[in-house]
């Protein structure tokens, strides 16, 4: 109460916050063996954290209320974030994919002056459905009546590195949205623990050229 949350490390703050769910001690133990941390406690799904950790449903119930609170509220404020920048695009995809367990794929129309002005989501599509995903990109794209998108896809179990099916997707779309006179001004994969803009790690793909978008002077390490 004097101090706030911030002065708990994440294992003392994990084990505070479930005490109060009527988890027992033994449970707890387990729990922190396994994950350490809130993050990838809330991650988990909750049948997984009631058959292999012990939990009680209510318990694994407000673990995963957390990170839906916080994905609630970046969605909310969608309309007041600005990405003018490959590095506001990274944080505004990280925040957007907190409390998805599992891939997911999103696109966000940006009006002239780079403010986010509409948001669509699905579950990730395979390589296979490729074209599909063109398709519902356009659908979308054209719908919002905007001149630009950004893309992006999570990795929740694994690190923020673009796939062969990744990059040829990335062509298909910038291909199919050419022809209507929208740009397709990044792609970003949000992994675990990392970031990635695919503007930045393959600028070999031509991504939409506009000057209200930086990235970051790095080299490419993804030749």
């Amino acid at each position: 109460m004097q101090n706030g949350a911030e002065s708990l490390s994440d294992a003392e703050l994990l084990e505070f916050l479930i005490l109060h769910s009527g988890a027992g001690e033994d449970e707890i133990r387990l729990l922190l063996s396994g994950f350490g941390n809130i993050k990838y406690a809330a991650d988990t799904s909750p049948d997984i954290l009631t058959s292999l950790y012990g939990l009680n449903i209510s318990t694994a119930v407000l673990l995963k209320l957390i990170p839906a609170i916080c994905h609630e509220k970046s969605t909310n404020q969608k309309s007041e974030l600005l990405i003018n920048s490959s590095e506001k695009a990274k944080k505004y995809f990280e925040n957007f994919f907190t409390g998805y367990s599992t891939e997911h794929f999103t696109a966000v129309a940006l009006s002239s002056g780079m403010w986010v002005s509409d948001c669509y989501v699905s579950s990730s599509e395979s390589a296979s459905e490729t074209h599909e995903k063109c398709r519902n990109i356009v659908r979308f794209a054209l719908k919002t009546q905007q001149k630009s998108i950004i893309i992006a896809h999570n990795h929740p179990d694994s690190a923020a590195e673009a796939s062969q099916c990744d990059i040829s997707a990335t062509k298909k779309i910038i291909a199919a949205l050419k022809p209507l006179g929208i740009l397709l001004i990044d792609h970003i994969i949000i992994g675990r623990e990392s970031s990635l803009s695919l503007r930045e790690a393959f600028p070999q793909l031509n991504f939409g050229s506009i000057s209200g978008y930086k990235t970051s002077a790095q080299p490419n390490y993804y030749k």
